[in-house]
């Protein structure tokens, strides 16, 4: 009887004899076992990212600038052949087919384009010419026709250069002869109809390059 009364009183003494473990380790175990893994994941990405950002690891990726151009010069993008000629400033011209209201002259961007895609594309499309912009003028989109017929918003066939007019109504103010102007020519990705969109379609566009030129004011005095 003694010698098991022995062994149960060593039986019994042994856990008071272990460590006992700390409330707080005891915590963060239990509220572990309750984050989610992804989260924690999620954390540890956190934390390298901070640490990372606070020794400098994290630059800003520099962003390189938009090509600028002169007059004359071609550039190509959202499948256009664009070169820009000239501008001028004009008070009426009806192949426009574009009225300059009291207060207003017409403001007149000639270029040409062609059309690099293979199927044909309007003019003033999404995505297109209908995209091109005047800086510093309100974000309006041009009226466009064909220096040789005056054709309104024509199509332009693949491979066939056109030569365009792009006509915007300004302040008679905003121009005179002498001043530069900047035009913004654009980009835009194409993109193929699915489920519920048929055809073809041009998406996120954007401004990919300006051309500075010019303007001539056809109207002064001592205008040939």
């Amino acid at each position: 009887m003694s010698g098991s009364g022995g062994a149960e009183g060593a039986a019994q003494a042994a856990p008071d004899d272990a460590p006992a473990r700390p409330a707080r380790a005891r915590w963060v175990t239990a509220v572990a076992d309750r984050v989610p893994a992804k989260w924690l994941g999620g954390i540890a990405t956190g934390v390298v990212l901070i640490s990372t950002a606070a020794f400098g690891g994290l630059e800003a990726v520099a962003v390189p600038p938009l090509p600028e151009l002169s007059a004359g010069e071609t550039f190509t993008d959202a499948a256009l052949e664009m070169t820009v000629r000239h501008a001028f400033a004009v008070d009426e011209l009806s192949d426009t087919r574009v009225t300059a209201a009291p207060g207003e002259r017409l403001l007149v961007v000639v270029m040409d384009a062609e059309n690099l895609d293979e199927d044909p594309r309007s003019s003033a499309g999404t995505g297109s010419l209908s995209d091109v912009r005047v800086e510093g003028m309100p974000d309006a989109a041009p009226t466009i026709a064909r220096v040789d017929d005056a054709t309104y918003s024509p199509w332009l066939q693949p491979g066939v250069p056109a030569e365009l007019m792009l006509t915007w109504a300004v302040p008679a103010s905003a121009f005179v002869d002498g001043d530069d102007l900047r035009v913004a020519l654009p980009t835009a990705h194409k993109q193929t109809g699915k489920y519920f969109i048929a055809g073809d379609y041009w998406t996120d566009v954007s401004v990919a390059a300006h051309v500075t030129l010019v303007v001539e004011d056809l109207d002064r005095s001592d205008a040939e």
